[in-house]
């Protein structure tokens, strides 16, 4: 796959009127239906853990709840997510707030928000205006909480936020120009993704189902989850995680059912080329036989300069297929069109998901595909698992290349309608017993039963040769599955075997005589160091000094980052080549920590610093408190993934910065047994006991109890209080 490379985007060609001081600017105050009455109907329950588990009348009385709670957690974080889904995030942080700007105002998120909730059916409008109360109420109550640009939330924002965060993902997805970050940056990027199991009662000993949700999310920043459990009166009782600043939990499980997601890569939008040569009529552009006129429009972007605020006008232009994203020359533009971005709201799809009773009404729910992108992996109390490739994939016509711009002025590049649920790749208990989805390709879901290449539109699976090795660990662990407990389940999804030395080094072993042959200094440097990693079960652990070695040759020979399956060129002609990677690896280490030996827990470490937007930002220290992290980067192939800063001359510690961000575990039978976690706690304020308590069980490997059953939740709560009477 090509990526596109232009001269330069639209906005940073686009004339900039700078230096003027402009004020903080306030949104106007608004009425919210939900008000002290919700407050009143509605309980928050904290466990021993810190989690919230609201009860309230209505739907709309326990988001309300769940929003102050929310809020008391982390409000520095929810507001730096909703500045950022507004477009004004150069308000709050400036210069680097700019390019998020940018695309939120060419997509027009907070104005069509505005727009459309009104729109919105009357329950799901209840629910923005319940999370607007919910967060405004913790204001009005904690006026020691000083915002930094948001004082009042209108219920609208809840759209502009899904959108928004929908909207960074899917604009991947059209292989349209964007600025290209920094090298760290972009492996922190990259190195989101999740895994994702189910295994039916043929796998385990009760003849129950299995599920494990694993998202691998940045531990710093917008990516950042926090779990809830909500139970109404109008037929909710769901508990699972969402992100800072989503109004429910979307994904988890409830009485009956439960699902997680990974990240997938549907070909859900396009990048159209557009012809301007119409010079009498500079914004017209050429569509069949005539042409169609873009729409122009100027914006204000306030950009924080120090102590003050420069006022910056940009202009934008939208063709019907969507915003103008880049400027190839002077006749022709991009333009991106991203399917269902505006249709509806995310939240009508999760609402029915999270109150489905069976696998039927789960089914209904998805079918709208309001959700546009995520593999989707399913359990149920009946017996049930499934593995959809879920995504709004336009209908096309298949013989145009989509993954480059196609011809804007021909009529034939329209889309034709979203494919159905029905046509995308899915597996239904699938005659192996599990499935699994790991960011790879929904063609080796599962060893029998897996969907074929060929009945598919060629457009519609980018990722449909990806295989990663996270996938083939994880079907190597599933199939060895055989009479599973929930405490077997439990210890699986901390598993830290590697798939990568499992093939690689058995067939390394078989050229050690030639490499004594040709290269015999090189093998009496290298046998040391490939020994030891022999004399290895090819798993990790705090005291394995063969994982830490192993991980640094992987570096020396594919590079850092996510996904890095493909070698380096220098090592690809000669596979004797790699033994001498090992010994620049070993070599380093013992330069780094003065001996290649060198145990993963000691320099693997988990550690939180609050307030910062991303990892980059974070000060991580090695005087300052860690714990041993055991995770290893997803790329070996592993089960238990997570990603590392790398050795600095400030701090020889690696840090974790991604990975295994909710861990949930669960199986359904008569009734639902869950553990979950969280990488760090659930408050993102460093007073809470609860902000770093389950960073403890994280790095031992262990869930803790994620009550469901309403006896066991009161039995465990050691807090209630309703919002503002805490």
């Amino acid at each position: 796959m090509h990526r596109l490379r232009f001269r330069r985007f639209c906005w940073l060609i686009a004339a900039t009127l700078g230096g003027c001081l402009a004020p903080v600017c306030h949104l106007p105050r608004a009425a919210v239906s939900a008000g002290d009455s919700s407050a009143a109907r509605a309980t928050i329950h904290r466990d021993r853990w810190g989690v919230a588990h609201i009860d309230g009348a209505t739907d709309a009385d326990v988001v309300f709840a769940l929003a102050y709670a929310q809020a008391e957690d982390y409000f520095w974080q929810i507001e730096e997510t909703y500045v950022q889904a507004l477009g004004r995030y150069a308000e709050m942080i400036g210069e680097a707030g700019l390019s998020s700007d940018l695309t939120n105002r060419a997509f027009e998120i907070a104005r069509r928000a505005e727009e459309d909730f009104p729109r919105l059916d009357p329950h799901l409008r209840g629910i923005g205006e319940a999370y607007a109360g919910g967060i405004n109420a913790f204001l009005e109550h904690h006026p020691q909480v000083k915002p930094r640009l948001l004082t009042r939330w209108e219920p609208w924002y809840v759209l502009a936020y899904e959108r928004h965060v929908m909207l960074d993902r899917l604009y991947g997805k059209a292989h349209a120009p964007r600025p290209r970050p920094e090298p760290l940056a972009a492996e922190l990027e990259a190195a989101t993704g999740s895994n994702a199991w189910a295994i039916g009662p043929s796998r385990t000993r009760d003849k129950t189902t299995m599920l494990f949700v694993n998202p691998h999310q940045p531990w710093f920043g917008s990516g950042q989850f926090w779990e809830v459990h909500v139970r109404s009166g109008e037929g909710w009782n769901f508990s699972g995680s969402t992100f800072f600043g989503g109004p429910f939990p979307t994904m988890g499980h409830n009485e009956h059912l439960g699902w997680g997601h990974t990240v997938n890569e549907p070909d859900t939008a396009d990048v159209y080329r557009l012809t301007f040569d119409n010079p009498s009529r500079p914004l017209d552009y050429r569509y069949g036989d005539g042409y169609r006129a873009c729409v122009r429009w100027e914006e204000t972007i306030l950009v924080k300069s120090g102590n003050r605020l420069d006022s910056r006008r940009y202009p934008f232009r939208k063709s019907h297929y969507g915003p103008i994203v880049a400027q190839e020359d002077t006749q022709h533009a991009l333009a991106v069109r991203i399917a269902k971005l505006f249709d509806g709201s995310r939240m009508r799809q999760a609402l029915r998901m999270t109150k489905a009773q069976n696998f039927a009404e789960w089914l209904a729910a998805m079918r709208s595909l309001d959700l546009q992108m995520f593999n989707t992996i399913y359990a149920d109390n009946a017996g049930n698992i499934a593995y959809i490739y879920n995504g709004a994939i336009p209908e096309r016509d298949a013989t145009f290349d989509w993954q480059q711009p196609v011809d804007g002025s021909l009529p034939a590049t329209e889309w034709r309608g979203i494919h159905d649920l029905e046509d995308l790749p899915q597996v239904v208990n699938p005659a192996d017993g599990y499935v699994q989805n790991c960011n790879s390709t929904p063609f080796t879901t599962t060893d029998d039963g897996s969907p074929f290449l060929q009945d598919f539109p060629p457009y519609m699976v980018e990722e449909k040769y990806d295989d990663k090795r996270r996938a083939k660990v994880s079907r190597l662990l599933l199939r060895q599955a055989r009479g599973v407990t929930f405490d077997d389940w439990q210890r699986l999804c901390f598993d830290t075997t590697l798939y990568w030395p499992l093939a690689e080094i058995p067939r390394l072993a078989q050229l050690v005589p030639e490499l004594q042959r040709r290269q015999p200094e090189l093998a009496e440097k290298v046998l040391p160091y490939f020994a030891h990693l022999q004399n290895w079960d090819c798993r990790g652990g705090a005291d394995s000094t063969q994982a830490t070695l192993c991980a640094q040759w992987y570096e020396e020979l594919y590079g850092r980052g996510y996904p890095v399956e493909q070698l380096r060129e220098r090592y690809r002609d000669d596979p004797l080549t790699k033994f001498a990677a090992l010994v620049a690896a070993a070599e380093k280490l013992q330069q780094e920590f003065g001996d290649w030996r060198v145990p993963w827990g000691k320099i693997h470490r988990l550690q939180r610093q609050p307030n910062v937007a991303n990892a980059l930002m974070a000060p991580f220290s090695d005087a300052a408190e860690s714990l041993p992290c055991l995770g290893v980067p997803g790329p070996l192939g592993v089960a238990f993934t997570v990603y590392y800063t790398p050795t600095t001359d400030a701090r020889r510690l690696r840090y974790g910065t991604t990975g295994g961000s909710f861990i949930g575990v669960y199986e359904f039978g008569p009734k639902v047994k869950a553990g979950t976690l969280l990488q760090f706690g659930t408050s993102g304020d460093p007073q809470s006991p609860h902000y770093f308590d389950q960073a403890r069980l994280y790095s031992e490997q262990k869930l803790k109890p994620a009550w469901f059953d309403w006896d066991d939740v009161l039995a465990n709560t050691e807090r209630s209080y309703q919002p503002g009477a805490e």
